[in-house]
């Protein structure tokens, strides 16, 4: 079983500008948060799927763990999830 210290877990990011998914999903994949904004502002110019997107993720997503309980307690839910105990 991996340790709750490798899990990765994907929530809304820590600096945000609008509601902190495109911000959260550069973190998860460790990519460049300006890029994907980037990316999401020309795809928006001419497809609606990314507004859409970005709306269910603000509602899906969790908000950033302010504290170490709250990402541990996040974690842990991940780990729970993946091998059913």
């Amino acid at each position: 079983m991996e340790s709750l210290d490798n899990v990765k877990v994907l929530t809304r990011g820590e600096s945000a500008i609008l509601a902190g998914v495109c911000s959260g999903i550069a973190e998860y994949y460790n990519l460049r948060k300006n890029s994907i904004r980037l990316a999401f502002l020309l795809t928006s110019l001419f497809f609606a799927i990314p507004v859409f997107a970005y709306i269910v993720l603000w509602l899906v997503l969790p908000k950033y763990p302010t504290t170490e309980a709250m990402a541990r307690h996040l974690r842990r839910n991940k780990l729970q999830r993946k091998y059913g105990s």
